[in-house]
């Protein structure tokens, strides 16, 4: 049977996310892996010691001699497959064969253009699908000239594992044909000497509107670290959180509309627009649409991603709308992560979380989960290096920081803020000052940035006039007692911060 690899893509993540597989974190993991390494041809090499190391975080020096893990997890999984498949109706089936670790795909018992009606209940008519929902991107990638052949061989890799990299990102959807879309994403390639071009158009498809334009080079036969590069600077431009142009598009296209935004669209929405215009106002909408949300559907792990990731930003901004910021994010963390254990997203602020609560050890080992499940997400890099840094491996954290920021793509002022914190707690205040400067739109970082470097500098009339735009900010941010650990100074990388900040307070009657 010749079914597309976005079928399969698609029926995954609904099995993924039925009733029977949503809570099993390891059965989820393992059957993710087994469908992508089938799907990229590497099915005949799956064995219990590469599930064990690569799916299920275990040793490099696992043992399927004295560990039987993966083939217990292995029936258990079948039997699932099998009952899942017993009661829902699909177009195709992803089943394990016994003697194989490798995946089959089968006709299922439902045409496959025909969608099983669902009658909405009362609760929960106008509300649904269950789970909060972004735009739809449909991927095209053509050859231009067909000399020599391996460019249509490369043309087909890309393709391929572009669509395995794009399922990574829980905040899109993909589909198979453009009318359906909301984007869509056009790679073509031609032959350019010894090397092929890359001509990457990005499109509204409702508007036709250009949304991005570039064109790359990759040698006629690239290498693993070439296409890597390539996919990474690809999703940093279209579909990463905090710089792709699809998310943030279609938030402001989704509320240029004059019909109300859809229910499962608005958490979403409002959230991108905040990433986009940090303030108070932005913030307050964002998590109000959120807390919404979740009263309806109290298991959307979307949305409580996103419920989690603003309970970070309420302590990074200091704001404080959350109310029980400790129960409410420890909650919205694990409860995302157990739903949804695939969605690197989840692990990544998961380990902001453990982060906070000053368990370094367990942030550590969800930032590594975080990476390695989306290696090409440049947001959840970002707070890779940030969490490394801020745990005490600053060299590391350094060093993740200015490779990503060394990827052309439009990064926020904020990715600055840490290269600052370096700076300036190395005595480089002239670097510090610099950097400082590019953070602009991110609450009171910028001024309180500059006040302090200004006045290492020797710069004091400067550092109080930022001081006093600092304050208008929030004019008790000094006064935290932190005993809840809610302010940010009980963070060691900004004690030199809080110290200077103290020393120039006493400059001023406030």
């Amino acid at each position: 049977m010749n079914i597309d690899k976005e079928q399969i893509i698609a029926e995954l993540d609904t099995v993924l996310n039925s009733t029977r597989f949503r809570a099993r974190k390891v059965i989820k993991l393992f059957l993710q892996y087994v469908v992508e390494e089938t799907l990229a041809g590497r099915g005949c090499e799956l064995n219990q010691q590469s599930i064990a190391t690569k799916a299920l975080g275990k040793p490099a020096d696992f043992s399927p001699v004295y560990n039987p893990l993966v083939r217990i997890e292995a029936g258990r999984l079948r039997k699932l497959l099998q009952a899942h498949y017993a009661t829902n109706d699909s177009a195709i089936m992803i089943t394990m064969p016994k003697g194989t670790y490798a995946v089959a795909f089968l006709p299922g018992n439902r045409p496959k253009n025909i969608t099983p009606k669902t009658e909405p209940t009362n609760a929960t008519a106008g509300l649904a699908p269950h789970v909060t929902e972004g735009p739809k991107l449909a991927l095209n990638c053509q050859v231009l000239d067909f000399i020599p052949a391996t460019t249509t061989q490369v043309c087909h890799r890309l393709r391929s594992d572009l669509l395995l990299m794009l399922s990574r990102f829980r905040n899109i959807q993909l589909v198979a044909q453009a009318q359906r879309s909301d984007y869509t994403l056009n790679i073509d390639l031609q032959t350019a000497g010894t090397d092929i071009e890359l001509f990457i158009l990005l499109s509204h498809t409702r508007s036709d509107e250009l949304i991005w334009v570039n064109t790359l080079r990759l040698p006629a036969q690239p290498s693993q670290t070439d296409l890597a590069a390539l996919y990474l600077q690809i999703a940093a431009n279209t579909v990463a959180l905090h710089s792709g142009k699809i998310l943030y598009h279609w938030a402001q296209y989704q509320q240029s509309l004059p019909a109300p935004i859809a229910a499962h669209h608005d958490a979403l929405v409002h959230y991108l627009a905040f990433l986009h215009d940090i303030r108070y106002a932005s913030f307050k909408t964002a998590l109000d649409a959120c807390h919404q949300r979740l009263q309806h559907f109290p298991e959307d792990s979307k949305a409580l991603v996103i419920l989690a990731r603003l309970c970070g930003y309420d302590h990074v901004l200091q704001y404080p709308l959350v109310e029980q910021l400790e129960t409410t994010w420890t909650h919205a963390a694990r409860t995302a992560m157990k739903l949804d254990p695939g969605n690197a997203e989840a692990h990544s602020i998961f380990a902001h979380n453990r982060y906070f609560l000053g368990d370094h050890a367990l942030c550590r080992a969800e930032l590594e989960i975080a990476q390695q499940t989306n290696p090409f997400d440049t947001s959840i890099e970002y707070l890779y290096g940030f969490g490394l840094y801020m745990t005490g491996d600053k060299v590391a954290g350094m060093q993740a920081i200015k490779a990503l920021m060394a990827i052309p793509f439009p990064q926020p002022d904020w990715y600055h803020v840490l290269p600052f914190l370096h700076a300036f707690n190395e005595g480089h205040y002239t670097e510090a000052l610099a950097l400082a400067e590019h953070i602009q739109h991110f609450g009171y970082w910028g001024e309180m940035a500059r006040c302090v470097s200004y006045f290492q500098l020797g710069q004091t009339e400067r550092s109080l006039r930022e001081l006093q735009e600092l304050f208008q900010y929030n004019s008790v941010l000094l006064n935290n007692q932190n005993s809840d650990n809610r302010s940010i100074f009980s963070h060691e990388a900004l004690k030199k911060v809080l110290s200077t900040l103290q020393e120039i307070k006493q400059l001023i009657i406030i």
